[in-house]
């Protein structure tokens, strides 16, 4: 499960939150200007938050499980100093991402009594309650708003709704709907984010030729957007085109570590024939899975046990893993992850 929420909460600076240092800055001089702030004054309680979502950035663009806990002390130092509406937010927001949806939806809640009409708000509850299987919840969250609050965060959450239940072409709609709303406020890396998913919903109902103008137009707007590429390997892999699809792939990886790419490589190139590609695809795809696993986080504990079961390899382990995620993930994919190992180690014949 790609966390689509932490993208919108960290690109909501393009609704008008102001940036107090240039948003064209990386993610590690925000860190730094905002470390070099707190140690001039301790007690600055916003700047902690800000902090904190820079660093949840680091965790987002470079797949490292240790600037998490950071994040985290960030939040805390500041509540400890002053509860506020933003602390509440951004400790949701990194609960999502790292898919520990109960307390998610803890600290959504405190943020709901402030502003309980606040769709990024409620957008953040509903990830909540789908990483937990709890689609109809979602659904009567967002039943809850009325209709002149409709906008980009509603409508791009009401897209994954959806979609996790089958409607690609309410999915489909309600994502431009979300994308035309980015474009209304100027804010084109959420226009492409938009554009990018409603793809995602017809390749992901085999009708990848409805996918291609809503690819081509995202890239027209940016075509370096990484969700954007994985995208466009997933097309050329829907149209036969395996070799392209993987080369895509690894140039992706050139600049990432991202192991969810090299999920997607692996698949590529074992059905390519190549095993040694493959091999070494499934290796840094583990590798990524397990650091996160020994860094004490839980979000990719599912993915790794998805991988090990396609891979046909540590299918005890895939039991463990599994079990273990759905301590803390019980959507749909993780419960049938679950049922299809069991189910294979009840048919593995004995030694």
């Amino acid at each position: 499960m790609r966390a689509w929420l932490c993208c919108l909460w960290l690109l909501s600076a393009c609704f008008g939150r102001e940036a107090p240092i240039p948003t064209r800055a990386g993610t590690d001089a925000k860190i730094e200007y905002y470390d070099k702030k707190l140690a001039a004054d301790p007690r600055l309680y916003p700047v902690y938050v800000q902090l904190a979502a820079a660093y949840l950035d680091k965790a987002r663009e470079t797949h490292d499980p240790t600037s998490l806990p950071k994040a985290r002390q960030a939040v805390h130092r500041s509540l400890d100093i002053q509860p506020t509406l933003d602390a509440f937010q951004t400790m949701a927001a990194i609960c999502n991402y790292s898919h520990r949806f109960e307390e998610a939806i803890a600290w959504g809640k405190r943020a709901a009594e402030s502003a309980p009409q606040d769709t990024s708000i409620i957008a953040a509850l509903v990830e909540s309650h789908m990483g937990l299987g709890q689609i109809t919840e979602a659904e009567q969250l967002l039943a809850t708003l009325p209709a002149n609050l409709e906008d980009f965060y509603s409508s791009a959450s009401r897209g994954h709704v959806l979609k996790s239940r089958g409607r690609a072409d309410e999915a489909a709609a309600s994502f431009l709907k979300a994308a035309a709303f980015a474009k209304k406020g100027k804010a084109p890396v959420l226009d492409v984010w938009a554009q990018v998913q409603a793809a995602g919903v017809w390749l992901d109902s085999g009708q990848a030729d409805r996918a291609v103008s809503l690819l081509e137009s995202a890239a027209a707007l940016d075509p370096t957007d990484t969700e954007l590429k994985i995208h466009q390997a997933e097309l050329l892999e829907a149209t036969g085109k395996t070799d392209s699809a993987l080369r895509l792939c690894e140039e992706i990886l050139a600049g990432s570590s991202d192991a969810e790419v090299h999920v997607q490589a692996f698949r590529l190139a074992k059905r390519l024939g190549d095993v040694e590609r493959a091999k070494k695809h499934l290796d840094a795809a583990e590798r990524e899975y397990q650091r996160a696993i020994d860094a004490g986080e839980v979000y990719t504990l599912g993915a790794l046990a998805r991988l090990y079961l396609e891979a046909d390899v540590h299918l005890d382990r895939v039991l463990e893993l599994s079990k273990r995620c759905l301590e803390h993930q019980r959507d749909a994919l993780t419960q049938q992850t679950l049922e299809a190992i069991q189910r294979k180690l009840q048919n593995k014949p004995s030694p």
